[in-house]
């Protein structure tokens, strides 16, 4: 009995140290971060060797960049298409025994403009699906800096017509559309609603906008508070925005960076997300700020504690109960 009792003393003793210690890691220069995101960027360290490593690759071995991501497909049928000539691959996510004229969400992946489609861009895909209730289209979009802007966005654009065009296959309603992005995604997804409703295509009921980059963050006050030692750092941003606009004449191109458009009045309600450690978030308030001022229905979410887009598999809960959350207060039938 000594020895167990020993034992059982000694793991007390462990665990509180450890649990004492993630505490600790929550303590930051600029708040409190949530635990999981603490402990998550303590495991991740310093990211400027992985962007170096990025830099070297080829399109198809950054597609294999997030394989340690672990995902499950099950309740979902998964369909894979190229739509154009150039092979723009899309994949259709139905949840199994879904009825028929459902809403469809177009879902264009995050990954600083430069990353295909990976692993991570599943999960999103699938979390979508799962919390609508809904038929998802996700888009593997050609990516710079070998195709830099305006590929990728023609590319997204691309995918929405092709929705409108042939969801109903899937038994998907064409005419209740939600597009739907995180990060760089973000941005395509609201650069698409733009450009619809200047082609006069209603289709387009509801933007979720989990993150995104409105403008060239440089300048921000978040920008100069978080570029270093919170997940997503100077060294990505900079190589993103670089590789997707060469041309610095396109920083405040707003088919390339929707805040600098002229009218955003009549565009879909809008959900705009950021996290309170995020060197993008101002861009994302701003724009959330400049959508509301256009008189566009539009709910700011600022998820405290957390990184840019709730990295890591300690916090997972937390991005599906968002997402639920979203589903439930969308202005669009689901």
């Amino acid at each position: 009995m000594k020895i167990l009792k020993s034992i059982f003393i000694v793991i007390l003793i462990a665990f509180s140290l450890l649990v004492g210690y993630v505490y600790s890691l929550t303590f930051q220069p600029e708040g409190r971060l949530d635990w999981g995101q603490a402990l998550f960027l303590k495991l991740v360290g310093d990211n400027d060797e992985q962007i170096e490593l990025l830099k070297k690759m080829t399109v198809q071995q950054r597609s294999h960049f997030t394989d340690a991501v672990p995902f499950n497909i099950t309740g979902l049928t998964i369909d894979t298409l190229k739509i154009t000539k150039d092979s723009l691959t899309i994949y259709v996510f139905k949840p199994q025994h879904l009825s028929k004229n459902k809403p469809v969400i177009v879902y264009y992946h995050g990954g600083a403009f430069v990353l295909p489609w990976t692993n991570l861009s599943v999960t999103y895909a699938m979390r979508l699906a799962h919390a609508f209730n809904a038929i998802v289209v996700g888009v593997d979009y050609r990516v710079a800096p070998e195709h830099p802007f305006p590929i990728p966005n023609d590319d997204c654009y691309a995918t929405l017509l092709w929705t409108i065009q042939n969801i109903e296959k899937w038994e998907g309603n064409p005419n209740q559309i939600i597009v739907a992005g995180e990060s760089a995604g973000a941005t395509f997804a609201t650069t698409v609603a733009i450009k619809a409703r200047k082609e006069n295509l209603t289709n387009i009921k509801y933007q979720l906008l989990d993150c995104p980059v409105t403008y060239i963050p440089f300048e921000t006050d978040a920008y100069h508070k978080f570029k270093r030692g919170y997940f997503l750092e100077e060294t990505e941003m900079l190589y993103g925005v670089e590789s997707y606009l060469p041309n610095k004449a396109d920083y405040t191109n707003p088919l390339a960076m929707p805040y600098y458009a002229d009218n955003l009045s009549n565009l879909p309600p809008a959900v705009v997300i950021t996290s309170e450690f995020d060197p993008l978030k101002d861009t994302g308030r701003d724009y959330a700020k400049k959508l509301k001022e256009a008189n566009v229905p539009t709910i700011h979410k600022e998820v405290k504690g957390m990184l840019h887009c709730i990295p890591g598999p300690l916090n997972e809960k937390d991005r599906t109960e968002l997402y639920n959350q979203i589903a439930k207060e969308a202005t669009i039938k689901i």
